[in-house]
């Protein structure tokens, strides 16, 4: 009953999306990612004016910034040369910019002020 339920899942067809090989053999190694990536990818663009209370960095799904409410919640060290094979970016929860080994694989933030980003990361670090 279990492999009949796992091959029912249906595979994901990464390369009608018009990535590039590297990007798209990178997604078919997890279905799971795979899957909220083409999740994300059928959401609309944030609205112009969309200020996020909570701001996520994401390197391999491994949280290293969290902001909410311009504060400083979570800061894990990272190497200044760390190049990690995917990166995401969060808003409130919700995928916003995904990319593999710099490559956008979903941009939900085409619409936006990017000048709203930058004031994000101008936190109060609580001095």
């Amino acid at each position: 009953m279990q492999s009949e339920a796992i091959n029912s899942i249906p595979e994901i067809d990464t390369r009608s999306w018009g990535l590039s090989e590297t990007t798209t053999t990178f997604l078919a190694r997890s279905l799971e990612l795979t899957s909220a990536i083409a999740e994300a990818r059928k959401l609309l663009p944030f609205p112009a004016d969309y200020k996020p209370k909570v701001f996520e960095v994401l390197f391999d799904d491994v949280p290293f910034i969290r902001i909410e409410n311009g504060k400083i919640a979570y800061l894990r060290d990272c190497s200044s040369d760390y190049k990690p094979p995917c990166s995401e970016f969060a808003f409130d929860g919700e995928t916003a910019l995904f990319q593999v080994r710099g490559e956008v694989v979903v941009n939900r933030v085409e619409r936006m002020d990017l000048s709203a980003i930058n004031q994000l990361l101008e936190v109060n670090h609580g001095s």
